[in-house]
């Protein structure tokens, strides 16, 4: 079955009513009292962004940012604030929370570079690098110097000993905590303490952005690539931080850019090394969540390992974080392929080290948030600051900056706007990501919801009580049952109306070979499924490229159902996600265009879908390992 209504204060009424809790695991909605005059045992929907940088990242400064944390707070809030290029500007709908992340390798250090009056601009490193001044190419040249004699270890490379020293780089911590701390509003605005642990070998990402709780316990210095660039030396580190009294977790980003590293253990060289038990459980205490999308692409999959997704061609990015080349376009690049290879590893040794949830990121580069196509204002000051860099302008062995998408932002369900309430929604995986609308999605997974749906006042309460949100793991209630999904979603403000929503399964059969398949479950308009194929007609398109406009006429404000597995088997694990997509609307670079007074960049969509992916629900019977 499936239900539509248009009535968006009805939708309202129901995603805000209804209960919210944690995992199977962990019992059920929040019995305690909040802290705040918004706390709702019920839960809210938080938007937010967990992957900010500021003037405080080398590779910020250097590009003519002379802003830090504090800029980023106040835009993400909704103050109007000046762009690094010179020009205000100011979000539609402010954010509730965010996490700014500055890389930990020279954190603050450029900046105080051109600054006359600060020690650290007295360094032989710094006159090269403020000489630079605004001109990009002289940057760029300042940046690469930078980065290959003394950030990426290569047998010869070696961080300054002036910027490392510890007592340095421990008085910029304090300073970046106490800046993040002052903008933290319980009830109103969130701020949590983050960093970005830059780790790249040979080019390959494996960055992952590392949260905190709260302030309390802080570590004197935060881990760098400086002390390592394997992620398992990371997340010993944060066990030993965990020892200390700290709570935290480590978010990847851009598997898409790892050269299939992200998804598979691996030494540097390549070379395969099996996975063991003891390094999945790490993982998952440490890695609760991955990023499916930011602005160097989304990571969820790719035409060439997902032909028969019809939408895996969304903003798809290749190149390697920076420099010329490209990056492998292999499985395990990819979230989805994590997913499902994960529940195959789980057979041979009893955990799954891909267990995420998942979150969406910005890693822009300007201290403004820019998820909004309409007001996109690039990843870089000087190299796409502006719509003449962004679409006339390149620089040579760069990637185009036309590549880059909009940010993405990260989503919970909390009881209150509040670090420990936010925090832990994280940790629990109740979390959605977005490329950067604000699309609300909910889902519950359970074997016995009775006649209740989306549509009745206590939907998401009987979710809780009879089943999983997401994030959650069910397992098999009743013999020969099937699990059913109550699934809604609701269109954001300033954005397009929704075309359908979308159930991603995977699976692993009993020889544990990977399976997975797409579901068309809910939809607007009066479209039917194609029998031989299961796909659906298009939505339309409303989009006037000429304009950079589009109109609400087609797709619906809201879509719900309840959705039952037609292809379940109870012996098999398997998974099972959201995906939301919107009627088509303008891409960023479709209003850059028009700005300029140009048609939009050839080879490039003039229109995309924006998005939502939410973290997967899933089924796990009782195992035997095999073999």
């Amino acid at each position: 079955m499936y239900l539509r209504n248009k009535g968006l204060m009805t939708m309202l009424g129901l995603f805000f009513a209804a209960a919210c809790a944690s995992i199977s695991e962990a019992g059920c909605p929040s019995t305690g009292e909040g802290t705040t005059p918004g706390f709702n045992r019920l839960c809210n929907p938080y938007f937010g962004q967990t992957h900010q940088h500021t003037g405080w990242s080398f590779d910020e400064a250097i590009y003519n940012v002379r802003v830090g944390p504090e800029n980023a707070y106040k835009h993400a809030r909704g103050d109007e604030v000046t762009h690094p290029s010179g020009y205000k500007v100011q979000l539609k709908l402010p954010l509730d929370f965010m996490v700014v992340t500055d890389h930990s390798e020279y954190l603050g250090m450029l900046l105080r570079m051109y600054d006359p009056t600060n020690p650290v601009s007295k360094l032989p490193i710094a006159k090269k690098i403020v000489a630079s001044g605004d001109d990009v190419e002289a940057s760029t040249a300042a940046f690469y110097n930078l980065v290959s004699t003394t950030i990426q270890p290569d047998g010869t490379a070696k961080p300054n000993p002036i910027l490392a020293s510890p007592r340095l780089r421990r008085s910029l911590w304090q300073e970046y905590v106490q800046i993040t701390d002052s903008f933290n509003n319980p009830g109103t605005f969130t701020t949590l303490v983050g960093y970005e642990w830059s780790s790249q070998p040979n080019g390959s990402n494996l960055h992952r952005n590392v949260i905190f709780r709260s302030s309390d316990n802080l570590p004197d210095i935060p881990f760098s690539y400086f002390d390592s660039g394997d992620p398992e030396v990371l997340w010993k580190w944060m066990d030993e931080q965990r020892d200390q009294g700290a709570t935290l977790l480590a978010i990847p980003h851009n598997g898409n850019l790892s050269n299939g590293l992200m998804y598979a253990r691996k030494d540097f060289s390549g070379n395969s090394i099996p996975i063991t038990e003891a390094y999945a459980k790490a993982r998952m205490r440490n890695e609760p969540l991955t990023e499916i999308v930011q602005t160097k692409g989304q990571s969820e999959t790719n035409p060439m390992v997902a032909p028969n997704d019809e939408f895996a061609d969304f903003e798809i990015w290749t190149k390697p974080v920076a420099g010329p080349g490209v990056v492998k376009i292999v499985e395990t690049n990819y979230v989805r392929n994590a997913f499902i290879n994960g529940l195959a590893i789980e057979q041979d040794i009893g955990v799954n080290p891909f267990k995420y949830g998942v979150v969406g990121g910005g890693d822009i580069h300007t201290s403004i948030v820019s998820h909004e196509e309409y007001a996109h204002t690039g990843e870089h000051n000087l190299k796409s600051g502006t719509p003449e860099q962004r679409l006339l302008e390149s620089l040579p062995g760069e990637p185009s900056k036309i590549e880059q998408g909009s940010a993405g932002l990260s989503n919970v369900w909390a009881e209150e706007n509040t670090r420990k309430a936010i925090y832990d929604a994280m940790a629990r995986q109740e979390t959605w990501a977005t490329s950067g609308s604000r699309i609300t999605v909910r889902i519950f997974g359970g074997f016995d919801f009775g006649t209740t749906t989306p549509a009745d006042s206590n939907w998401v309460e009987v979710g809780y009580d009879k089943g999983v949100p997401m994030g959650g793991t069910l397992h098999a209630a009743k013999e020969g049952a099937a699990p059913s999904f109550m699934i809604s979603a609701m269109k954001g403000p300033n954005s397009g109306n929704l075309d359908r929503i979308q159930v991603i399964k995977g699976w692993v059969d009993a020889d544990g070979n990977p399976h997975d398949k797409i579901y068309n479950v809910v939809w607007s308009g009066d479209r039917e499924l194609i029998k031989d194929t299961g796909k659906l007609p298009a939505v339309g398109n409303t989009v006037n490229i000429a304009d950079a406009s589009y109109t609400n006429t087609i797709g619906d404000g809201q879509l719900m159902t309840v959705w039952t597995d037609p292809d379940f088997d109870p012996s098999v694990p398997s998974f099972y996600y959201l995906r939301v997509l919107e009627i088509p609307t303008p891409r960023w670079s479709t209003y850059d265009a028009k700005v300029l007074g140009i048609p939009p960049p050839p080879g490039f969509p003039p229109a995309i879908q924006e998005r939502a992916w939410t973290s997967p629900i899933w089924y796990s019977p009782h195992k035997v390992k095999r073999g």
